[in-house]
């Protein structure tokens, strides 16, 4: 079966810190979701935030200048908070199961499903 990448984009606000006060609610969504797909599950993982980001360039082809900038590639309202690799028979199977990760409801989610290339 093939394998499908669901992008989990969350709002700026959302909860990164485990210390913040609706952390564990907030995260314990994602804990449903992974513990109801099941073994459709092929693995995953949330991302820290932006801030924690370094861009890389390499300016000049491979083996030229490596420029690195702290922070995300770009400025965007939403940002990349995690992800699964789900296995489904087909793109509709992988839409239907997406639609129950938590950002895809939430206010300010979005969550985005591509095919997985195979290699």
């Amino acid at each position: 079966m093939p394998n499908f990448v669901a992008l989990i984009f969350e709002p700026q606000d959302a909860p990164r810190d485990p210390a913040a006060p609706n952390f564990i609610e907030y995260v314990g969504g994602y804990a449903e979701f992974t513990a109801a797909v099941g073994d459709a599950s092929r693995g995953g993982a949330a991302l820290m935030g932006p801030s924690t980001a370094t861009t890389i360039e390499v300016r000049g082809g491979k083996h030229g200048e490596v420029v690195l900038t702290d922070g995300p590639y770009a400025e965007t309202k939403e940002f990349l908070g995690g992800f699964y690799v789900l296995e489904c028979e087909d793109l509709d199977a992988a839409i239907a199961l997406a639609a129950q990760i938590p950002a895809a409801w939430r206010d300010g989610g979005r969550v985005e499903v591509r095919p997985a290339m195979p290699m």
